[in-house]
């Protein structure tokens, strides 16, 4: 039986939102970046997985990791058939971020209809990219922008072509320091500044996209994904001084 619409915090399981979509998850090719087990990229992948569709492409910085998510699954009676396929995407180098985009393009499917970009970092000290980029701008950003738009062919040979950018309530920490994105090369750097600024272009991305692409067919949603304590999200996890900080900032900033 299909769920009372809208969800609450009750129904709004993974497990019993992947049932009720059943119908448009089947025969359905979708990439999906961030699928360490653990992760909220692994939930989503492990239930959908169980409703049928063409393939699902895993990707992600460590082979070892996505081929665990693939077994697991594999391992799965609900799931056991699907066809599963590994693609190695780091997404703090734009090297390669290109050469995962063209392996995609190369691939024998002429089309891709679900792009889940759910890989991303939270906190943690200052670091940069390859590029030199602040890592959480980066990362969350900048490489799934240019990973997304390097495929978009494949996308918009689908059907119904849907991408998600998996933002975050943590926008509201941060618009986009579009003249020192990097912090003064770290000088002045904020850890949820940072964070904010990556989720603030996420859902700009993604507006940009329903925009521009709209009309070709494209649909693009961004989505806060709630409280996800114990995911891999943030290196070291969250620790008590961080969600102190955090409910400062989001009460008093």
């Amino acid at each position: 039986m299909a769920s009372p619409l809208p969800y609450n915090r009750q129904t709004a399981l993974a497990s019993t939102i992947a049932i009720d979509n059943a119908a448009n998850i089947a025969g359905k090719i979708v990439l999906t970046t961030g699928v360490t087990l653990g992760g909220l990229g692994a939930t989503f992948v492990k239930e959908v997985a169980k409703h049928k569709p063409a393939l699902l492409i895993l990707a992600g910085r460590s082979a070892s990791k996505l081929q665990a998510t693939a077994d697991k699954i594999a391992a799965d009676p609900a799931s056991a058939d699907v066809e599963t396929r590994v693609l190695v995407l780091n997404l703090a180098s734009q090297k390669q971020v290109r050469e995962a985009a063209a392996e995609v393009l190369a691939y024998k499917e002429d089309h891709i209809d679900v792009l889940m970009n759910s890989a991303g970092a939270m906190g943690g000290p200052y670091t940069t990219t390859e590029d030199g980029i602040e890592n959480k701008f980066g990362s969350n950003h900048i490489a799934h922008f240019l990973f997304t738009n390097l495929i978009m062919p494949k996308m918009l040979a689908a059907k119904a072509p849907r991408i998600v950018n998996v933002a975050s309530d943590g926008h509201r920490l941060s618009g986009i320091r579009f003249e020192d994105v990097n912090f003064q090369n770290g000088k002045v750097y904020e850890q949820w500044a940072a964070y904010g600024q990556s989720k603030t272009a996420n859902i700009i991305f993604t507006y940009g996209l329903a925009k521009k692409l709209g009309p070709k067919g494209l649909k693009a949603y961004s989505l806060h994904p709630g409280q996800m304590l114990g995911t891999n999200l943030m290196p070291g996890g969250l620790l008590h001084e961080d969600m102190a900080s955090l409910r400062t900032l989001f009460v008093y900033g």
